[in-house]
């Protein structure tokens, strides 16, 4: 019986979580680099991740990982001298949709058989129900959060390596 009701909680956990909402974010141009690594961004279209500033500068990524990385070291990578607080919109594209959504209310696959252009992903889906189906069809390891995503699993997911929370996933 204790495990029937975990599993009630779980699903009514899922049901109440809210869809990440789709953003109209401007697309890059054909000359937008990613500020980390420096790839062209509009050529991987399926992967872009943005993010626009209150100021009204746009940073574009090629990927949600590399999104990530520059999220949390924005004094490495900004050269404008932006901080969190002054982002006011941050998007990335759902894999199965390719429509912009709300990087912060998203749900991330890490450890699929998908990789992007830069290698292992954070697999971005919209909602719970996108994200165990790219679970099962490709494989992956783990749904995280916007919370659960350090730079530890970033750099894990460089070298081939699936950590959440400090604990590699095998």
């Amino acid at each position: 019986m204790g495990a029937a009701c975990l599993c009630v909680r779980v699903a009514r956990a899922e049901q109440a979580q809210e869809a990440a909402p789709k953003l109209q974010l401007p697309p890059p141009t054909e000359s937008d680099r990613c500020p980390v690594c420096g790839m062209f961004v509009a050529r991987y279209r399926e992967w872009i991740a943005t993010m626009v500033f209150r100021d009204g500068h746009v940073a574009h990524f090629d990927g949600a990982k590399d999104a990530f990385k520059f999220w949390l070291d924005m004094k490495k990578y900004d050269h404008h001298g932006h901080t969190q607080a002054d982002v006011k919109a941050f998007g990335v594209t759902a894999y199965y949709s390719t429509e912009m959504i709300d990087a912060r209310k998203a749900l991330y696959v890490i450890g699929s058989d998908v990789t992007g252009p830069m290698g292992h992903e954070l697999v971005p889906h919209p909602d719970m129900y996108d994200a165990k189906t790219f679970m099962k069809d490709h494989h992956g390891k783990a749904i995280v959060r916007f919370e659960d995503i350090d730079m530890q699993m970033l750099k894990g997911l460089d070298e081939g390596r699936f950590i959440v929370k400090g604990k590699e996933l095998k």
